[in-house]
C-alpha cells in the first residue's frame, strides 16, 4: 500500500451539503432611484443612501431579518416552547 492512500477510502471526495445546490434567494429589496429611502428619512433614495449602494440595502435586510427572528422567538415563548427548542429559530 502506498503512502497517503487507504484501502477502500478516498479522502479527496468530500461533498459539502451546499455544493451544487441553487444559490439562496435574494432578500434585498429593489429600490428605484426616485423611491423613498427605506431608512425613513423621507428623502428620495438617490439623495439619501444611493452612494452607499447595496451595502446599505444589505444592512437594512439583515436588520429586518433579525427583527423577524426576534418576534418569532417571542411568539414561541408565549406559546410555551422550551428555550432549547427556540434556539433553532435564532439563526
Amino acid at each position: 500500500m502506498s503512502k497517503g492512500k487507504q484501502k477502500g477510502r478516498s479522502l479527496n471526495k468530500v461533498v459539502w451539503p451546499s455544493a451544487g445546490s441553487a444559490p439562496l434567494p435574494r432578500h434585498i429589496a429593489k429600490i428605484g432611484r426616485n423611491d423613498a429611502c427605506p431608512c425613513g428619512s423621507g428623502k428620495k433614495y438617490k439623495d439619501c443612501h444611493l452612494e452607499q449602494g447595496e451595502t446599505f440595502l444589505l444592512k437594512m435586510a439583515k436588520q429586518e431579518e433579525k427583527q423577524q427572528r426576534r418576534e418569532l422567538r417571542e411568539r414561541l415563548k408565549e406559546q410555551g416552547v422550551p428555550w432549547y427548542k427556540r434556539l433553532f429559530f435564532s439563526r
